[in-house]
């Protein structure tokens, strides 16, 4: 598919935003972000180690990739992969009926428990990736596409952000309940 630059530049730095906050809230905490990718249970124990250093660096070289015009196309291929196995990771636990895990996407300040609700939100950022990762029409953006990208960047930043902290109310909510309930 060809799409609009303007459509493709949006969701390249969507994306970036995504995965430079992901990379650095699991760089605040790495023991935490080590215990959370032990929890998974989908890596050997080793790589599991590995993990904890190699999937913040990913992410962050992701969404710095994405801002770049000449690996922005890589940067959406491996954004999609990344995003491939966190799916992969979320949906094998979900069938394990193992729901009390912390995707350790949110940093320690934001734990939320894998639902499919993560999976949804997973599978729209990979479209996303497919977006900016899909050749454009050849135009060039002007001034005036530049009042439509950057809202509409921010615009869907703060829409991720509000997504998340949802989905983080959810978890909240419900231990919540369960207290008044056993009070």
């Amino acid at each position: 598919m060809i799409f609009d630059p303007a459509l493709n530049l949006i969701a390249a730095l969507m994306l970036s935003y995504v995965f430079i906050v992901a990379g650095l809230h699991k760089c605040r905490a790495p023991a935490e972000f080590a215990t959370t990718l032990e929890n998974y249970k989908v890596l050997p124990e080793s790589l599991a180690r590995q993990g904890v250093y190699l999937v913040p660096v990913a992410e962050i070289m992701t969404g710095v990739a994405l801002l770049i015009p000449s690996t922005a196309r890589l940067a959406a291929f491996s954004a999609g992969a990344l995003l491939c196995a966190y799916i992969a990771a979320i949906g094998i636990n979900l069938l394990r009926g193992r729901r009390n895990i912390d995707c350790g996407c949110g940093g320690p300040a934001q734990k939320q428990t894998i639902s499919e609700w993560m999976i949804v939100r997973n599978g729209l950022l990979l479209g996303l990736a497919f977006i900016a990762g899909s050749q454009t029409l050849p135009r060039p953006l002007l001034w005036l596409d530049w009042l439509t990208i950057i809202p509409a960047a921010v615009m869907g930043c703060l829409f991720y952000n509000i997504i998340n902290q949802l989905l983080v109310n959810k978890d909240l909510l419900r231990s919540l309940a369960t207290e008044e309930y056993h009070a």
